[in-house]
């Protein structure tokens, strides 16, 4: 049975079924593990999303949207006085493999797990410095990370290609010349490291980039060959930071779930790769720290927002994966159903999101403090 579970596992870390996300979508297995009934093929796909119209993003400064959102005790920046932006790419939301491509409106239990999930759990730590950019996109199907195809690259692509004209659309109307965070999780983090490698590292944009939170992906240390240091220090500016939430009993699962990702101008297995750990807790690469260290984990809750709870787990990077240790009277209020297997996927943010909350703003300042 625990062969099956972990299979069940590296199938859906690969599309980042978050916990909120699928207690919103409630799929059988069978729905999680078929693949689309007809091949991909581009004019098939849902219309584009136009930048230009307020539809096309799920958040946006001015407007209102559950990325404003902030726990009792913690004060979201106004956005009219934030001196930086965060352009911030979702996760998998759409999760019924009925098609390769969602809409990027697709109506229902997707939307909302953008809107009243992902928003209020993951982008709102960084509504503490910044003005929050979130643009839709027409993701890719779980399925389509579950295999090595021309239709689940087709899949990909595609919503790949909608980040960046997204991107691309804020650059030109919105940028201005400002400070930036790419920020990102799951399927979100493999778009942001494509993105970081064909607009930003080794263009005049680099000089911009704050820091790049490309959470629950595999980013492989080779990043910093590439033009991209890691950061290992909380107010270093200009790096990268990664981090797969796991327990001791966990790595192995997690290591499964290894997608492809974009490096070097082309798809690549991430399996057997070392990969980017840092420490959200002392925000050292493969650093350790004590459960003393976290400010506050933030319960999952869809819609609205949860509470912070202090102290919930420690951390520590070990071999590429940043290990956790959820005291058992914390684990009812952080439910995550990878962590049958040892695995909390789904929390990377919630986790440690004041310490992430703050670790954004003193970026932020540092990186305005050299200007």
């Amino acid at each position: 049975m625990r062969r099956v579970l972990v299979a069940i596992a590296a199938i859906a870390l690969t599309a980042g079924a978050v916990a909120w996300r699928l207690h919103a979508q409630p799929l059988g297995l069978a729905a999680l593990a078929r693949r689309p009934p007809q091949a991909f093929f581009p004019a098939g796909a849902p219309p584009a999303p136009d930048y230009a119209s307020p539809a096309a993003w799920a958040a946006w400064p001015g407007r209102h949207s559950n990325a404003e959102l902030a726990p009792a005790g913690v004060t979201a920046v106004d956005p009219a006085t934030a001196k930086v932006d965060v352009f911030f790419i979702h996760p998998t939301t759409y999760l019924a493999n009925e098609k390769w491509n969602a809409a990027f409106d697709e109506p229902g239990r997707a939307l909302r797990g953008v809107d009243d999930g992902v928003l209020a759990n993951q982008a709102s730590v960084f509504n503490s410095c910044c003005r929050i950019f979130a643009p839709r996109y027409r993701q890719a199907t779980f399925a389509a990370f579950r295999e090595e195809s021309a239709d689940a690259t087709g899949a990909i692509d595609l919503a790949y290609r909608d980040v960046r004209r997204a991107f691309d659309y804020y650059l030109a109307h919105e940028n201005n010349g400002r400070p930036f965070i790419i920020a990102s999780h799951s399927q979100g983090s493999q778009h942001a490291l494509r993105l970081l490698q064909a607009r930003i590292i080794g263009t005049p944009l680099q000089r911009q980039l704050v820091a790049a939170y490309v959470i629950g992906g595999f980013t492989p240390v080779e990043i910093e060959q590439a033009g991209l240091p890691i950061c290992r220090a909380a107010r270093e500016t200009g790096c990268l930071i990664n981090w797969n939430s796991v327990t001791e009993a966990g790595k192995a699962a997690r290591r499964q779930g290894a997608q492809r990702i974009w490096f070097d101008g082309r798809y690549e297995s991430a399996a057997g790769r070392r990969i980017v750990c840092v420490n959200p807790l002392s925000w050292e690469a493969d650093g350790s720290a004590p459960a003393s260290a976290n400010a506050g984990a933030l319960t999952p809750a869809l819609p609205g927002h949860g509470a912070l709870v202090p102290g919930v787990t420690g951390a520590r990077c070990e071999d590429g994966l940043l290990v956790v240790d959820l005291a058992p009277g914390m684990r009812p209020r952080f439910p995550d159903p990878l962590a049958i297997v040892g695995i909390y996927h789904d929390l990377d943010y919630n986790l440690f999101w004041l310490n992430v909350r703050r670790n954004a703003a003193e970026r932020a300042d540092a990186f305005l403090s050299r200007q």
